[in-house]
């Protein structure tokens, strides 16, 4: 997601421009976002390029029930500010190395924005901390550990533990002389 931002860097405060992404991609190290498109706009600030979008885009994550490959379709706004290296475009501003100033957010001196690791970074805030394969997945089997969406089950699900195993054959055998 590179656009060169340089007639924007030149053109009055307050400037704007509509750009879209339209089928990229954008990685993290446990993300690779694919099918990323949605509008761009970026607005010409006194000292930056302010950039917002709405993306869509599609991922693929493990299912936090059954641990099959589960492919998420998620959005994200993302709003950020780009600095320019070529300080002599904008007025007055505090020069790269303050302590709020992140490298993910620099136009290079080309005047080229790269908005790839921002854009991630909002991704990846977007993808569900227990993400599913499908809405009604029924998970794994916590006695044979077969995937319940695929085959069925005939493990008892409710085990009597050990420990209070006296107890209730106790309560069984007392259930059975009542009844």
């Amino acid at each position: 997601m590179i656009f060169n931002v340089a007639s924007l860097l030149t053109a009055r405060e307050g400037a704007t421009r509509q750009l879209a992404i339209d089928d990229g991609e954008v990685y993290t190290d446990r993300h690779r976002f694919f099918e990323v498109s949605g509008p761009v706009r970026m607005l010409r600030t006194d000292r930056t390029v302010l950039v917002s979008a709405t993306v869509s885009a599609t991922v693929e994550d493990t299912c936090s029930r059954c641990l099959a490959p589960a492919v998420l379709n998620i959005q994200s706004e993302f709003e950020e500010e780009f600095e320019p290296a070529n300080r002599d475009l904008m007025s007055d501003r505090p020069a790269p190395g303050a302590a709020d100033f992140d490298p993910a957010l620099l136009i290079d001196a080309r005047n080229m924005l790269d908005m790839s690791d921002a854009l991630a970074q909002a991704l990846s805030l977007s993808v569900p901390l227990a993400p599913l394969c499908k809405e009604d997945c029924a998970g794994i089997c916590t006695v044979c550990f077969a995937n319940r969406n695929r085959a069925t089950c005939r493990c008892d699900q409710n085990p009597i533990d050990p420990r209070w195993r006296s107890l209730a054959e106790l309560g069984a055998r007392t259930s059975n002389s009542t009844g």
